[in-house]
């Protein structure tokens, strides 16, 4: 169980959900594995937007790394072990504005709920990044190594 302290250290506000959370780190690839060319991993998210203005032009995330130089395993939070690795920005005028889905928070406003995944392709000379919607693949995503 994590202490007191450091659960409200870690732990978010949602005005969608209506309650706090936990932001815990997913790792899409551990120390040792063995990453294949050409075999494209996914990265799942979901972001809300208001709906009482235009939905979202774009939709930005961060993918992280984490040191393990004494092997004790990945962070399960974001502390001083984990470091940002690369900034992804997806374009979403490319999805057609219908098929982002309207939901109603537990604040009582209307939301955009916007679920897609970036899909992260290894390549010999470089790394390609994409952004999936609904199981359809709608390009390339900028992606800015920090």
């Amino acid at each position: 169980m994590l202490f007191p302290k450091l659960r409200r250290i870690f732990r978010i506000w949602s005005d969608f959900n209506g309650h706090y959370s936990l932001n815990l780190m997913k790792w899409f690839i551990q120390k040792g594995e063995i990453v294949e060319e050409d075999k494209p991993k996914r990265l799942y998210y979901f972001q809300t937007h208001r709906t009482d203005g235009p939905p979202p032009a774009e939709v930005k995330m961060t993918i992280n790394m984490c040191a393990d130089p004494d092997n004790t395993g990945p962070s399960v939070y974001n502390d001083v072990r984990v470091f940002d690795l690369v900034e992804v920005s997806a374009n979403l005028s490319r999805i057609p504005r219908r098929k982002l889905p309207r939901v109603l928070g537990a604040d009582g406003h209307s939301y955009y709920k916007i679920s897609f995944a970036v899909e992260i392709t290894y390549c010999s000379a470089y790394t390609k990044y994409e952004l999936i919607h609904d199981n359809i693949n709608y390009g390339p995503v900028t992606a800015e190594y920090v």
